[in-house]
C-alpha cells in the first residue's frame, strides 16, 4: 500500500494552492482509513482460516466481503475447485439472479475444465464478456449493472486454485491503490485456502488414524484377556519361585498391555465426545485416602512419604466415583515418579466457591516452564531420554476432570517441586444445617500419661468423647467394647506396639473398621510411613504434634463417621 501515491498524480507540488493541498489531504486519509478497513478485513478472514470451527462458506463470504470494501464493485463472485467439488459464492445479486447462479454452478460442479481459461498470471487483469460467460453463464456475464469484469486469478505457484470475480459499472475506475489492495488480498486469500485445506487435511487423516487404532484396540482385548486367563492358570501349576517367575513376568507385561489399551480406549472415548459418567454421591474424603491406599507400595519402593491435608467437612460431590480414582492414582503416582529417595507427596483438598479443590504437591524436580503449556498434550512425556508410560495419563486426567464440569491445571517452580489442582463442582444440596449430635468418641492410646493428656487438651470439644488406653491390650479391649470414630495410636510403645494394635484391630470384625491415626516420632523415615499404612493407618502425625494439624486430620474422619452413619455434621461456629 501507497498512501501518497494517489497524492502525487493529482498535485505533486500542491502548487502553493490552499484548496488543492486540502484536496489532496483529504484524499491521503480516505486512502489511510481505506488502508485500515482492508487490514481489519483481511486479518479478519486470516484469523477465520485459523478458527477450527471454520467452514470453507466462512473464508468464501470473508473474500466477497473484502473485495467489496476495496472494489465498491457491484457485482463479486469467489469460485474454488476443491477436489471433485466446485465451491461458488456470489455476492451483490437479486434473489432470482442468486437462485439461477447457484443452479448453473451445481450444474457445473463437475466440469474438470471450469478454470482452464484462467490466467495463472498473478494479478488483477480484466476479463472478457466471452470468457466470463464461459464461466458463469450468459445473464451473469451481461448483467445490466456490470460494464467491466475483472478477474483476480488465486494462485499457488502454477497451479490455480480458483478465481475472483468483480464486476464494475462503466463509470468506477479502480485507482492505483485500490488495486494494490485487491492483489494484496489475492495473495492472502491464496494463503487462508491453502492452509484451510492443508488443515483439514491432516485432520481427516488424524480421525482415520484414530479410528484404525480404536479397530485395533479392540481387536486386541480379547486374545490378550486369553493370555491373562492361561497364564494365571497355569502359575497356579507351579509352587516353586524358580519356575513362576517367567509366569509372573508374563502376567506383569499382558497387565501392561493391558493398561496400555485401556489408555487408548479412553482418550478415544474422550477425543470423540463420548465418555460416559456414572455418578453417584462421594465423599472427597474417602475417595482421597482410597487413591493413597492405592499407590503406597509404589511411595514405599520409591522411599517417599505420601501424607494428607483434607479440610474438614468438605461437601459430598456427585461423581464417577471409579475415573476420579483413576485421576488420583494417575497424579499421586506421577507425583512419586518424579520426586527423589526421601521426598514427600501431599494430597490435599479444600473448598472454593461451590466446589471442590484437590491437589497433588510433590518435593520433585519441578517442570521447566518451557514444558509446562505441553504437559496436558497427548503422547507428551516429561523425560525424552527415558519414556515411562505412553504420555495419555494427564490427557485423560484433563478429560475426564473437564467431563465432570471441572478444570486442572498444574503449578511447578524447578528445583521446588510441581502442584496439580483439580477442581469438581460440589453436591447442588444445601449446607448441612448445625443440628445436635451424638458426641463421637476418639480413642488414645500411648502408654506416656502426659502424651495423653496432652491430646486430650489438642482435642476437648463438647462434641468429642476422649477414651484414653495406656496400652494396647487395652486398647484392643475398649475397641470391642464400644464403637470409635477414629483412633491415634502412639507407634513407638512396649509390650505390643502401634502397628500390632492396628493389625489386631483390623482382624477383628468389630473394629477392622476404624480408621487409625499413626502418632510417630519417625516422620521422615519412608520406611515407617510404609509400615504403619500396611498395618492398617489410615493417616499419621509426626512429633512434636502440631495442634491445629491434629484437630484437623481427626475432624475429617469424624465427619466422614458421621456422614456414614447419617448422622448430620455440626457446623463450627
Amino acid at each position: 500500500m501507497r498512501p501518497d501515491s494517489t497524492r502525487s498524480a493529482r498535485n505533486p507540488r500542491g502548487n502553493g494552492n490552499p484548496e488543492a493541498s486540502a484536496v489532496a489531504r483529504a484524499e491521503s486519509r480516505k486512502s489511510h482509513d481505506l488502508f485500515t478497513r482492508f487490514t481489519d478485513l483481511s486479518t479478519t478472514m486470516l484469523a477465520t482460516a485459523l478458527r477450527r470451527d471454520a467452514t470453507l462458506d466462512d473464508l468464501l463470504v470473508c473474500t466477497l466481503m473484502v473485495v467489496k470494501e476495496v472494489a465498491k464493485s457491484e457485482i463479486e463472485c469467489v469460485c474454488l475447485r476443491v477436489g471433485d467439488e466446485l465451491r461458488c459464492r456470489a455476492s451483490g445479486l437479486d434473489v432470482q439472479m442468486q437462485t439461477g447462479f447457484a443452479a448453473s454452478m451445481l450444474a457445473r460442479s463437475d466440469d474438470d475444465a471450469f478454470l482452464s481459461n484462467v490466467s495463472a498470471a498473478q494479478g488483477l487483469q480484466p476479463m472478457s464478456a466471452p470468457a466470463v460467460e464461459q464461466l458463469l453463464g450468459r445473464d451473469m456475464a451481461h448483467h445490466k449493472l456490470v460494464r467491466t469484469w475483472l478477474s483476480l486469478p488465486l494462485t499457488n505457484e502454477d497451479e490455480v486454485l480458483g478465481v475472483v470475480l468483480v464486476g464494475l459499472q462503466a463509470e468506477r475506475e479502480l485507482s492505483e491503490d485500490d488495486r494494490f489492495l485487491l492483489n494484496t488480498l489475492g495473495s492472502r486469500a491464496v494463503t487462508a485456502f491453502s492452509f484451510f485445506f492443508q488443515r483439514n487435511a491432516l485432520e481427516r487423516a488424524v480421525r482415520g488414524r484414530d479410528q484404525m487404532l480404536s479397530v485395533v484396540v479392540h481387536d486386541l482385548k480379547n486374545p490378550l484377556n486369553v493370555i491373562v486367563i492361561a497364564t494365571n492358570t497355569l502359575l497356579q501349576r507351579f509352587v516353586d519361585s524358580p519356575a513362576r517367575r517367567p509366569i509372573e513376568r508374563i502376567i506383569r507385561s499382558a497387565q501392561r498391555a493391558d493398561q496400555i489399551i485401556r489408555d487408548l480406549v479412553e482418550i478415544d472415548a474422550i477425543e470423540m465426545n463420548r465418555l460416559t459418567l456414572e455418578r453417584r454421591p462421594i465423599e472427597p474424603a474417602d475417595m482421597i485416602l482410597a487413591a493413597m491406599d492405592s499407590q503406597q507400595a509404589l511411595a514405599a519402593e520409591a522411599s517417599v512419604i505420601i501424607a494428607t491435608d483434607v479440610s474438614p467437612e468438605l461437601p459430598s460431590i456427585e461423581a464417577d466415583e471409579e475415573r476420579l480414582h483413576r485421576v488420583l492414582e494417575n497424579l499421586v503416582g506421577n507425583a512419586i515418579k518424579f520426586t527423589g529417595a526421601g521426598g514427600r507427596v501431599t494430597v490435599g483438598a479444600t473448598r472454593r466457591d461451590g466446589e471442590i479443590c484437590v491437589y497433588v504437591k510433590d518435593t520433585g524436580a519441578g517442570i521447566p516452564p518451557e514444558d509446562m503449556p505441553h504437559i496436558f498434550d497427548r503422547f507428551w512425556t516429561a523425560s525424552r531420554l527415558e519414556r515411562q508410560g505412553t504420555g495419555l495419563g494427564l490427557t485423560i486426567c484433563k478429560g475426564i476432570v473437564e467431563a465432570h464440569g471441572g478444570r486442572i491445571w498444574a503449578e511447578s517452580v524447578p528445583g521446588s517441586g510441581t502442584t496439580v489442582y483439580f477442581t469438581i463442582p460440589a453436591s447442588a444440596a444445601g449446607a448441612h444445617k448445625n443440628a445436635a449430635v451424638k458426641p463421637a468418641s476418639i480413642l488414645l492410646v500411648d502408654d506416656r500419661p502426659e502424651n495423653l493428656l496432652a491430646l486430650s487438651s489438642i482435642l476437648e470439644r463438647p462434641e468429642y468423647k476422649l477414651v484414653t488406653a495406656t496400652s494396647g491390650e487395652e486398647a484392643l479391649s475398649l475397641a470391642l467394647r464400644e464403637p470409635f470414630a477414629v483412633a491415634l495410636i502412639d507407634v513407638a510403645m512396649p509390650g505390643m506396639n502401634g502397628l500390632e494394635v492396628a493389625v489386631n484391630l483390623k482382624a477383628l470384625e468389630r473394629s477392622r473398621d476404624i480408621p487409625i491415626i499413626f502418632i510417630t516420632a519417625f516422620g521422615n523415615d519412608p520406611g515407617e510411613i510404609h509400615r504403619a499404612y500396611t498395618a492398617g493407618g489410615a493417616d499419621y502425625l509426626v512429633k512434636p504434634l502440631d495442634a491445629e494439624i491434629v484437630r484437623k486430620k481427626v475432624a475429617v474422619f469424624v465427619d466422614l463417621n458421621r456422614r456414614r452413619s447419617g448422622e448430620q455434621p455440626r457446623l463450627r461456629p
